[in-house]
This record gives structure tokens, C-alpha cells and sequence, in this order.
């Protein structure tokens, strides 16, 4: 995340929260028209009911030329889908039997449960974009392996009913997960949950980073801007270069150069031999946080660089989550980009892997799919 933020154009970071930004988990039931292909014999018993106004079991088995039996069957699984209804003369069609058979389609209305999101501001909802990949949190707290701990934001506004009419009432709510086909929704229960989410404090303004979003998250950027702005400007400051130069003394590196380069990100330079041993290879070039400030750890050597970009795309192949060839190059290029260097290929990982000696690697590298 601070890697895409330090890469950004006319962007100047100056801390990064960690947070826990509240929502609303809305537990809903739905109703929705759920368009089915039609059973050939169901459709035309609809449709002679429609048309040639065929109401009764006997005269439409003489039409057809078939057993009593087998309207009768038919109009009991129509009448239990909810197309005809008896009215004590026959059957007529009903509503959703009359649009059904003007669609040629069966129309079937089905209930479902689903959860929703809103968000704790505004109680507006989210995207369906930020739904996959998600992690929430049903406590207001969360602390990673890494030790990182997120800390709940507060919000006051409470809860609205309404939002979630006002929802199904968009013409646009598939894009906030709920079906395009929707007749009925009714909120069942509603519960406080919390978003992990990095806000990162610019000079220019905040920015808004979750697991589900690829890069800045515009919507809630938008959402939390007005209320946390004050509140994170509020927040006491430390002299970055002083936590920083005292974190590089403790690990055994008093003398390395601490530099603000000109988008305010501070950059310290340690020697290639720090890398591998105090440090790790998948260190350089990544950023370290302490007090919500941040600094990126770097090394002037080139070959070191670009090493340490081998270094970290090998893990990315052999950790399983890619599954073609393409997308390892494009990280090797991303990667590349951050660490300034040459971008390394295929050939110049599997290299790599051989002189490891790293089996596992090269087993993965050979089945990873071109293109």
C-alpha cells in the first residue's frame, strides 16, 4: 500500500492509520423475480388460458386432446408457482402468469436472505466492489502478526431504517448488491461491523486504502474525509526523522542516511551486506511504520536492488496465488519500478531458482501457464 502511495504523482504522504472504520451489517429478505425456461406443456396451458380465454380443466383437455389428469396436474403446479388462481369459475392468470407469458419466460418468485452493508457515516451503501475479498471484524479490534494494531473509529449517526428502502428503490442497485430483480426486501436485523482500512494522511488530503479495493478507494475516500480530517490532523505529531534514526541505531545502523526525497517520503540508505543477514531481501525497497510515520529501507546498489526484486517474486510464484506466467512478469515489472532497476525476465527468475537450488520453485515456475 505505502509502495503504490510513494509511486502516486502530486501526492505527499505524512502518516498512515491504521483503522477500524464502522458499518452497518443489515441482514435482509429478499423477494425476486427469478426468470425460469418454461416447461413446454405448462406454457401452452398458460397461454390458452390467456388467449383463447380456456378456463376450465375439461375444456382445455378437449383442446389439447389429452386426459383431464394431466391439465389438472399442470394447473396445480402453476397455481403453486403463483400464475393461475381459481376463481370459482375456473382458473385466470395472475399477474406475474400474464407477465410471464407476455416474456415467454417463467417468472418464479423466490426468497432469499443476504447481507448488506452501509457505512457507519453517512449510512449509505457500499459498493459490490467491496465485497469480495473483505475481511470484517466484528469487534472493534484487530491486531495483525505483524503486530499492527487497527484502532475503531468513532462515528455518532445512528442507524436509519429507511436506508434500506431507499436502497431497493435505486434503479442502480445491483451495484450495491442487491438483485436488479428485486419485489420485496424487508431489514430483519442489524448489527454494528467494523472495515479494517489504512487512511493515509496526505498534505493535499486523506487517503483510504482496504484488502478489496486496487488502490485508493475513491467512495469511502469521500465518506470519511468530512469527519476524520480534524480529528487526525488533532493527532499528536512526532519528529519522524528522530523515530526513524533512532529505530536505524537500535538495529545496528547509526551511521546510515536518512533522506526526505521530494514527494516528504524519507528514504534510508544501508549497505548491500545489510540485506540477507540484519535485514531481510524482501526489506529492501519496502517501507517499515513506527508511530504512524513511515520510511522506506533502500540500498544504492544496484545488483543488490534488483536481487531483492528476484527475491520477492520468487516468493509471489511460489506462494500458489498466481496461476500465469503473465502475471509473475507483471509483478517482476511492478516490482522493478519500485526498486528502479532494469525489469528482470522469465529466464532471469529461473536462474534465480537454480541457484538457490530452490526445487519447489522451479516446479512451480514450470507449470505456471503462459500467456
Amino acid at each position: 500500500m505505502l509502495e503504490r502511495v510513494a509511486g502516486m504523482s502530486d501526492v505527499q504522504p505524512l502518516r498512515v492509520f491504521p483503522v477500524l472504520l464502522p458499518m452497518w451489517a443489515v441482514e435482509i429478505r429478499t423477494v425476486v423475480l427469478d426468470a425460469q425456461p418454461y416447461e413446454v406443456f405448462d406454457q401452452y396451458v398458460s397461454r390458452a388460458v390467456a388467449g383463447a380465454g380456456l378456463r376450465e380443466p375439461a375444456r382445455l383437455a378437449a383442446f389439447f386432446g389429452v386426459e383431464v389428469g394431466l391439465i389438472e396436474r399442470a394447473v396445480r403446479y402453476l397455481e403453486s408457482v403463483g400464475h393461475l388462481r381459481g376463481d370459482g369459475a375456473g382458473v385466470v392468470l395472475t399477474e406475474l402468469g400474464r407477465r410471464s407469458v407476455a416474456d415467454g419466460c417463467r417468472y418464479v418468485l423466490k426468497e432469499d436472505r443476504q447481507v448488506v452493508y452501509l457505512d457507519g457515516f453517512t449510512c449509505a451503501p457500499l459498493p459490490k466492489s467491496h465485497y469480495a475479498g473483505t475481511e470484517w471484524c466484528d469487534e472493534p479490534s484487530l491486531r495483525l502478526a505483524d503486530r499492527t494494531s487497527f484502532h475503531p473509529v468513532t462515528a455518532s449517526p445512528a442507524f436509519r431504517v429507511g436506508a434500506i428502502q431507499e436502497l431497493a428503490d435505486r434503479p442502480d442497485r445491483e451495484r450495491f448488491n442487491l438483485p436488479g430483480a428485486l419485489t420485496e426486501v424487508e431489514p430483519l436485523e442489524v448489527r454494528q461491523a467494523w472495515l479494517p482500512a489504512y487512511i493515509v494522511e496526505c498534505v493535499s488530503g486523506l487517503l483510504v486504502f482496504i484488502k478489496a479495493v486496487d488502490g485508493p478507494d475513491r467512495h469511502l475516500g469521500t465518506i470519511v474525509t468530512p469527519y476524520l480530517t480534524e480529528v487526525l490532523a488533532a493527532e499528536p505529531r512526532v519528529d519522524d526523522v528522530e523515530v526513524w534514526r533512532n529505530w536505524l541505531e537500535a538495529k545496528g545502523f547509526p551511521d546510515a542516511r536518512i533522506r526526505r526525497m521530494p514527494n516528504r517520503v524519507l528514504r534510508a540508505g544501508l549497505p548491500a551486506a545489510a540485506f540477507g543477514q540484519a535485514m531481510r531481501w524482501a526489506q529492501l525497497g519496502s517501507f517499515e511504520v513506527r508511530q504512524q510515520t513511515f520510511m522506506q529501507l533502500w540500498c544504492a546498489d544496484a545488483a543488490a536492488r534488483q536481487h531483492a526484486v528476484l527475491v520477492r517474486a520468487a516468493a509471489i510464484a511460489g506462494a500458489g496465488g498466481v496461476r500465469r506466467r503473465a502475471e509473475v512478469e507483471q509483478r517482476l515489472a511492478d516490482l522493478a519500478g519500485q526498486l528502479e532497476v532494469t525489469v528482470p525476465g522469465w529466464d532471469d527468475l529461473y536462474r534465480y531458482a537454480e541457484k538457490m537450488d530452490d526445487r519447489a520453485l522451479l516446479d512451480r515456475l514450470d507449470v505456471l501457464a503462459p500467456g
